[in-house]
């Protein structure tokens, strides 16, 4: 499935991602956008809810998205945050939005910094979306 992908990132956070250089983008020099495996999930699971729909898509996405945070590997979490930072521009009723930015948020202040990335990530998306 697209999560498999999404979790196979190094465990380990080196020390370039933890200070990235001044004016840090997700594109590349050359405009192009970055593809690792987080990115290319999140274009899967966008283009899934699209083509099939978000009344099959979103419920099997919920149900993923929740078994995979209980997972105590900090990945299944970082995969569950990017994909749902998708659901926005697919949910019409900003009520159905709320418990998925608490899930989120009560993230925030995770210890780990791909985690905290990923909540900042999330808001950003969800706010242009909504």
């Amino acid at each position: 499935m697209v999560f498999y992908g999404m979790i196979q990132i190094d465990k380990e956070i080196d020390e370039e991602w933890l200070k990235p250089k001044e004016g840090f983008s997700d594109e590349k020099e050359n405009g192009e956008v970055d593809t690792d495996e987080v990115s290319f999930g999140i274009q899967c699971v966008d283009r899934l809810i699209s083509s099939i729909g978000e009344k099959v898509m979103l419920p099997i996405l919920g149900e993923l998205v929740q078994q995979m945070m209980q997972n105590n590997d900090w990945r299944y979490k970082n995969a569950a945050i990017m994909a749902l930072s998708q659901v926005g521009e697919y949910i019409e009723d900003i009520e159905k939005v709320k418990p998925i930015t608490n899930l989120v948020m009560g993230l925030y202040n995770h210890e780990n910094p791909r985690i905290r990335h990923s909540v900042c990530h999330f808001v950003g998306q969800i706010s242009d979306d909504m």
